[in-house]
């Protein structure tokens, strides 16, 4: 043994240590193991370290469950989140259904109406104020400015989206005007032109076809609204209105395609 003031040095694991600590030194796992620690920290550091990668935990407790799911772990466990949500943030009874290719879950009316009066009690509080409803109108307009293709009458509206030979149609009215055209031979393309209007403010009009043989654009409208008048008196430019009764005509087989010059 050889000693220097303090510090000596264990002819055993030649670990340097205080000559305090000798005595229980030769006792200890760091002796019979003959690992050398320069220092608290780095033992620390080192019995902390993940197997499989370079993360030092805080603790023993947190390393090892790291070590469960480290991604460097050819044997690591997948995370799942409660309730069997799949591990996705935001997953529920729906989008479990859809992935495992069940029949969706039945929503209670009881259920459908408290998801309803919840909405509407976040909206009333959402859009109380006028600054804040300006604001988003405002918004709206920049985006449809700056993105006029991704704000058509292709991708917006509330009845059931249609596709068919890759142009997608809002609703079954769309579907049966294209039809018609396509029967006889009428050029009709889903339009992507915005035209602008007033009406409480300015905005932007987009009619759903356009018809180069006419030179005409055209509207397929179920239900016709204040606004709806207001934007078709200021269009710019020949329009064609398909109500309900034209739809009729045309499953019927006697509809005329008529258009004002």
């Amino acid at each position: 043994m050889k000693t220097n003031k303090r510090l000596c040095s264990c002819t055993i694991c030649k670990n340097v240590l205080t000559s305090n600590n000798l005595p229980i030194h030769y006792n200890s796992k760091q002796c019979r193991t003959g690992k050398l620690f320069s220092s608290p920290r780095e033992k620390q550091e080192r019995s902390l370290k993940c197997k499989f990668c370079d993360k030092i935990g805080s603790s023993m407790n947190s390393i090892t469950q790291h070590e469960l799911y480290c991604k460097s772990n050819p044997e690591k466990k997948v995370k799942k989140s409660s309730f069997g949500m799949l591990g996705k943030k935001g997953s529920n009874q729906f989008a479990k259904a859809k992935k495992m290719g069940l029949p969706l879950p039945e929503v209670s009316e009881r259920t459908r109406l408290k998801i309803s009066e919840a909405t509407k009690k976040a909206n009333e509080t959402r859009w109380a104020d006028p600054a804040i409803r300006k604001k988003h109108a405002e918004a709206m307009r920049r985006a449809v400015n700056n993105n006029p293709d991704s704000y058509t009458s292709s991708n917006r509206g509330r009845v059931k989206q249609i596709e068919y030979k890759g142009i997608k149609f809002q609703g079954s009215w769309e579907l049966e005007f294209y039809k018609y055209c396509e029967a006889n031979s009428i050029e009709c393309f889903r339009n992507t032109e915005g035209f602008k209007y007033v009406w409480q403010g300015e905005r932007t009009y987009y009619p759903d076809f356009y018809l180069p043989k006419y030179d005409s654009y055209v509207e397929v409208k179920g239900y016709k609204t204040e606004r709806d008048e207001a934007k078709w008196k200021q269009f710019p430019k020949k329009l064609l209105i398909i109500d309900k009764k034209d739809i009729d005509n045309i499953k019927k087989g006697i509809y005329n395609l008529i258009v004002v010059k």
